[in-house]
């Protein structure tokens, strides 16, 4: 719905947008993908898959190398992935107050070092629409208190 209310109508950019945590969630291979709806989606699912677990090093080289390397359409993927992941998290820190204000936090600071600078090339309305998510949430949660990005070995360009 997010890349529909940009504008978007590339059909493989669609289906992969509705397909973008199949892999990670399921049984499925890239290879079903690409022999079920084509190469592209497939490709484009394939750039969306993180790493497993949640090791630093292997996030760091994943988001450098979906910034370097990936297709501008991951990139836009990617972006209304974790815009519509802010908004989520944002209606769960107001229902739910304290909660998860810390974790949502550390979620915002990650967004601000992984995914923004996927922005810089981006259609307007994608840069608009992960800054105003980010900026919705930022009052609901605990400021980050971690490390900064350079512990992640990750700094913006």
């Amino acid at each position: 719905m997010t890349l529909m209310q940009w504008g978007v109508t590339d059909r493989d950019i669609l289906v992969a947008a509705l397909l973008h945590d199949t892999v990670e969630d399921t049984l499925t291979t890239p290879a079903d993908i690409r022999a079920r709806f084509g190469l592209r989606p497939a490709d484009l699912v394939t750039w969306l898959t993180a790493p497993e677990g949640k090791m630093r090093e292997a996030t760091r080289d994943y988001y450098r190398r979906l910034l370097e390397q990936g297709p501008s359409d991951s990139h836009l993927l990617k972006i209304a992935d974790r815009s519509d992941n802010l908004r989520s998290i944002q209606a769960l820190v107001m229902r739910t107050g304290n909660a998860h204000r810390g974790w949502a936090g550390r979620y915002l600071e990650r967004t601000r070092w992984q995914v923004l600078p996927l922005t810089a090339a981006a259609p307007s309305a994608a840069r608009v629409g992960l800054v105003t998510a980010m900026a919705d949430l930022a009052p609901l949660v605990e400021p980050f208190a971690g490390p900064p990005e350079a512990d992640w070995g990750f700094t913006e360009p």
